[in-house]
């Protein structure tokens, strides 16, 4: 319990420091899988929102979204006090294609510096980002510190077992500041088929409303038409409306499984089917 108060006040300590040093500071959350980011950034959003701040929230964790569906990045604020990040209405969804962040790094990192950059046309006064747990290996490493490097946060919260982190902490510039926790050991490690299990879930609700709609003579970015795959459905602005599964091509008209109502111009099909 002294442990768990202790963390909380490091937690609170350093948020208000950044505050006072930054305006709309960016709160980055780095870390292994199950190891209580997303917990944590609940715990801020709640706190900052008890002191009267405007928080934004951007969810950039693919595979286990919370703010929107897997393959998207999301970013929504926050206007009461929640009991988890999906109680987060999304404001706007980033497709990224795929629920492996290795396997979308260029569309990841395209999201998240979008993210935080429309999050701050939103005048909060605060922005705290949920990242992936990909951080094992060089190709993870580089792609830290190119997310690190577009965002910009005025702090990091790192949240480590061990020393895991060490190989990123060590190349970033000496004038981030960096709060360096131990894991949580209040949140439950979950297995493969636990992630599963939750992505379909999460696809499940996402398309509770979802209807056929047919789009005759739509742009796809995509070549390979093929039955069950997740599209990710844009406006002639490119912005991302939301997601659909393609269930076909009829007579030009390429059908999809959508609750996106609204006007489409293009299509991007991602590189999985969905779990349902």
């Amino acid at each position: 319990m002294n442990q768990n108060r202790d963390r909380g006040w490091q937690i609170k300590e350093a948020v208000k420091d950044a505050l006072k040093r930054t305006p709309q500071p960016v709160v980055y959350m780095l870390g292994s899988t199950d190891v209580g980011k997303t917990h944590t950034v609940r715990e801020i959003a709640n706190m900052c929102y008890d002191w009267g701040l405007r928080v934004a929230i951007i969810d950039a964790d693919v595979g286990q979204s919370d703010i929107g569906p897997p393959c998207c990045i999301g970013m929504g604020m926050l206007h009461e006090r929640i009991m988890n990040l999906c109680d987060v209405e999304p404001w706007r969804l980033y497709f990224a294609g795929n629920t492996s962040p290795s396997g979308c790094i260029n569309e990841c990192l395209r999201g998240i510096a979008a993210a935080v950059h429309d999050a701050k046309a939103l005048n909060p006064d605060i922005i705290v980002v949920d990242s992936t747990g990909w951080i094992e290996g060089e190709e993870a490493r580089n792609f830290k510190l190119r997310e690190i490097t577009l965002i910009e946060p005025s702090l990091i919260i790192a949240i480590e077992r061990e020393s895991e982190l060490e190989a990123i902490l060590r190349l970033l510039f000496n004038n981030i500041h960096i709060l360096r926790l131990h894991a949580d050991d209040r949140v439950v490690r979950r297995t493969r088929e636990d992630r599963r299990q939750m992505r379909a879930y999460s696809y499940r609700r996402y398309f509770r409303t979802a209807k056929w709609r047919a789009f005759p003579s739509i742009k796809v970015c995509d070549s390979r038409l093929e039955v069950g795959r997740l599209a990710g459905l844009f406006d002639a602005r490119k912005t991302c409306l939301g997601l659909g599964i393609l269930m076909g091509v009829n007579d030009g008209c390429v059908v999809i499984f959508t609750p996106v109502t609204g006007d489409v111009s293009e299509i991007k099909l991602a590189r999985v089917k969905p779990d349902l």
